[in-house]
């Protein structure tokens, strides 16, 4: 929870706007954001793992090997948009006899999972193929002195009902702001004299499909994790969190958003499917 980045879109006051962290852009209008006056990582003060892994163990050097469109986090970022340049930049980096740590992030198979869900054969051909790609990367790496480990940061579920929080009128009337955050992880900024009623029509058209807290209660179960709360969570979390245990999601948006497609897959609810991930250490 310290390091306050707690989901996609997050909404922030200095910009009067929710951004999306990861590509620094509006969550709405996908315009990015290069030139503003503070950046977002220096808002929330946050200290990535490559600058704390060169801070305590000098002799390391830290790599990220990321999709183009992640804004570089790291001194040492190496840009691979398919699995074949991500794996070819580890076996290199990994043969230059340094101490090194090296983060390796692929957006698929969680851009072809969305786009297509958990069952489809564009999902299925892409984990094989990642799987080859990965054993052969594993036999090239054996006089190496390297672990390699392979996780995920979040499973997937498949997507069954979407509700567009925008075409709500009873619900809209209820909120301050947009709903943000994810769309099977919301924060809703509910007004102080209509938190009787929010609550009233969250639960009778909801109540099978979404766990609704309190701010209270959503931080007092440590949803986010243990340790000191960072001085943003507040502004991040709306007064109530919707988490979703079925598949079903909100769709977040303003009448200046860009359309997009419904995703047929989703994360960051409560169900075991996107709980779960796999622990590969070889």
């Amino acid at each position: 929870m310290k390091l306050g980045w707690i989901a996609w879109s997050q909404y922030f006051k200095e910009y009067g706007r929710s951004i999306d962290i990861l590509p620094n852009k509006d969550s709405y209008t996908g315009e990015i954001y290069k030139n503003s006056k503070l950046d977002i990582q220096d808002i929330i003060n946050y200290e990535s793992i490559y600058e704390k892994i060169e801070k305590s163990s000098p002799g390391v050097k830290a790599y990220e090997i990321n999709p183009h469109y992640c804004s570089p986090r790291s001194k040492r970022n190496i840009n691979a948009d398919t699995i074949d340049i991500l794996c070819d930049s580890i076996e290199a980096i990994c043969k230059n006899n340094d101490r090194n740590f090296i983060l390796a992030y692929s957006d698929n198979p969680d851009g072809l999972l969305h786009k297509y869900g958990c069952e489809s054969n564009e999902t299925k051909e892409f984990v094989i193929d990642a799987e080859n790609k990965i054993k052969d990367l594993y036999k090239k790496l054996q006089d190496s002195n390297t672990l390699l480990i392979v996780s995920a940061d979040h499973g997937h579920k498949d997507i069954k009902n979407v509700y567009d929080i925008l075409n709500m009128e009873d619900i809209q009337e209820c909120l301050i702001l947009p709903a943000s955050l994810e769309s099977r992880c919301t924060s809703f900024f509910v007004k102080d004299e209509k938190k009787k009623q929010f609550e009233k029509i969250f639960k009778e058209r909801f109540e099978e499909e979404f766990l609704l807290y309190t701010k209270e209660e959503f931080l007092n179960k440590n949803l986010l994790g243990y340790g000191n709360k960072h001085k943003k969570i507040d502004d991040f979390l709306g007064n109530y969190i919707s988490i979703s245990i079925k598949g079903s999601n909100f769709k977040l948006g303003t009448y200046i958003s860009q359309e997009q497609s419904e995703k047929k897959s989703a994360h960051c609810g409560l169900s075991p499917e996107e709980m779960e991930v796999p622990l590969i250490i070889v």
